[in-house]
């Protein structure tokens, strides 16, 4: 099957799932959330990186769970659950990754010579990085007005810098992929390292600020 086809299909088949999952209640998004953080620290095993990994990969997925809860209520599982506002942070990653993608294809490297990581990640350029940050305030806008749209440009900043560190763990051990879970995406971590800074920053912004 064509690559491209292929990770569509995987793409769309693997966002519906975390929608539903995220949004039906807090047991189907605690069970989702708790099957991604098992095996995103089973992939990060594979990578053999520093033992600091761990713990920032559980923070995220906790973060990310956490977003749907009122802080007071986190240990209440029959207190309201805000499904919608998980997916709404998630858009703005998959916004920025989309967006990067189409930035760097159409403007990479045309106004700046130098990548964005040279070494790490030798494909992304800053063009693509700033398209992408502007993607993702846009969607952030649409979810949250003039609130979700400064959000959206920090989750897209942060997601990238989460990008990058995935990207030299990966070269440093040597492989393409984290794992072969998503055919045409690679691993879980492949599909959430947006998430290793942005998610727990984020959070502390929404409960603490907004």
């Amino acid at each position: 099957m064509n690559e491209l086809i292929t990770r569509t299909l995987t793409g769309v088949v693997f966002v519906s799932i975390v929608v539903f999952a995220t949004t039906f209640d807090l047991i189907s998004a605690s069970i989702l959330w708790a099957a991604v953080l098992v095996l995103g620290l089973k992939e990060y095993n594979h990578l053999k990186g520093p033992p600091l990994g761990y713990f920032l990969i559980t923070i995220a997925v906790v973060s990310l769970w956490g977003m749907g809860r009122p802080i007071e209520s986190w240990m209440d599982f029959n207190s309201d659950y805000r499904g919608w506002e998980v997916v709404a942070f998630l858009t703005w990653i998959w916004a920025n990754d989309t967006f990067a993608y189409i930035g760097g294809r159409v403007f990479g490297k045309k106004f700046i010579k130098r990548g964005l990581a040279p070494k790490s990640s030798p494909n992304k350029s800053w063009e693509g990085a700033f398209v992408g940050a502007v993607g993702a305030a846009f969607v952030g806008w649409l979810w949250m007005g003039n609130d979700g749209a400064w959000l959206g440009v920090l989750t897209g900043i942060l997601s990238t810098l989460g990008d990058l560190v995935q990207s030299a763990l990966k070269r440093h051990a040597d492989v393409k992929d984290s794992g072969s879970l998503l055919p045409g995406h690679g691993g879980i971590l492949d599909r959430f390292d947006g998430l290793l800074i942005a998610a727990p920053v984020v959070l502390i912004i929404r409960l603490f600020v907004l």
